[in-house]
């Protein structure tokens, strides 16, 4: 049973190398998709299958630049036409034994005159400059934080409640790890300095990270704001700062500079997000359509008798989109700071480290 659906899978890879590697390839001495073929053109035969110049021309073209080059060489060349030669000649003796008639070498088939059909019929007619530029405006200006975004800067704190105790915080603060070498150190004993001597509870349980804030952050406390945005370069402490909670020392962690996409730098990249929701779109009112048009039954009570195995996922299994196009929708911009609950002054949120 194993070696039968190895040789079915096998097949049906085969299938799958023909239907795209050679995909001019036909049958037929003299026709080639149902049209007569230039014995000019024939560049190999496999019994009554005709390889032809273009067929070889279209796997060459199918193939990424710098690997296309290689076929400079005639030895490359030849060695391309033995494999689509290899190719025929393993799926022909495939088809005399039957092979094209397995469940899975169908399904393979079907599936990829899916994706030519849904290629020829949908992708090849709907361009991503047909996206509408009131469309692309109109999605910049909703989403204002995927393209402009404020400097933000993140910060270890340590809390006290009186100066002297702050003032001996930072005197401590002066003898950790300078420069880039001893950052990573510097933060890490700065951290667990600020789990032992702060005395508010909430800086205590983040080990004093404060997380991101902006500049106009209301969030922390307004001097601490001030200070963090005057220091100059990760590494850098602040001396002790009143606050209205008694006293702080920070540590400047990390500066992240803001964005301002201009809608004309972004206006490619809007497209193509619109541009696939337009597709997806199309797609929809086209298999709706089908669907009314064709004769479908569903019968659930059988469905349910499908059982799934545990552990017996296709690592190599990709979730379809729609009729079997793989799904690919990477998100535009770089979202906006998570919320993470918890600041030292007792308010409730601020952006967190990305």
């Amino acid at each position: 049973m194993a070696a039968s659906t190895f040789r079915v899978k096998t097949f049906a890879y085969t299938l799958g190398v023909l239907a795209f590697a050679a995909p001019a390839c036909r049958h037929g001495a003299n026709t080639r998709g149902g049209r007569a073929v230039d014995s000019s053109e024939v560049v190999a035969k496999v019994d009554d299958a005709v390889i032809t110049v273009s067929d070889v021309q279209t796997r060459i073209d199918k193939q990424a630049p710098f690997v296309r080059v290689r076929y400079a060489d005639p030895a490359k060349k030849r060695q391309l036409l033995d494999e689509l030669v290899q190719n025929e000649a393993i799926a022909a003796e495939a088809a005399r034994r039957g092979y094209d008639k397995e469940p899975d070498v169908q399904r393979a088939v079907k599936q990829q005159m899916v994706a030519a059909f849904v290629q020829k019929n949908f992708d090849a007619k709907l361009k991503v400059e047909d996206v509408p530029d009131a469309d692309v405006e109109r999605y910049y200006n909703e989403h204002p934080a995927e393209f402009h975004q404020k400097d933000a800067v993140g910060v270890y704190a340590v809390f006290v409640k009186n100066k002297g105790k702050a003032d001996h915080a930072y005197a401590q603060a002066q003898t950790l790890p300078k420069g880039p070498a001893g950052l990573e150190e510097q933060q890490e004993r700065f951290r667990e300095m600020a789990t032992k001597v702060s005395d508010v509870p909430e800086s205590k349980s983040l080990a004093g990270d404060l997380l991101f804030f902006y500049e106009d952050s209301t969030v922390v406390p307004k001097p601490i704001v001030e200070a963090a945005f005057k220091l100059k370069a990760v590494g850098d402490f602040a001396p002790p700062i009143k606050t209205d909670q008694g006293w702080a020392v920070i540590l400047l962690t990390q500066k992240r500079s803001g964005i301002n996409r201009p809608l004309p730098a972004v206006k490619r990249q809007i497209q193509q997000r619109l541009f696939r929701d337009l597709r997806s779109k199309a797609l929809d009112v086209f298999v709706e359509d089908l669907r009314k048009k064709s004769s479908i039954t569903i019968n659930d009570a059988n469905l349910s008798k499908v059982v799934l195995q545990a552990g017996s996922a296709d690592p190599g299994f990709t979730r379809p989109g729609p009729l079997g196009s793989p799904i690919h929708a990477p998100p535009l911009g770089t979202p906006a700071a998570r919320p993470v609950r918890i600041q030292p002054s007792g308010a409730p949120q601020a952006p967190a480290r990305p």
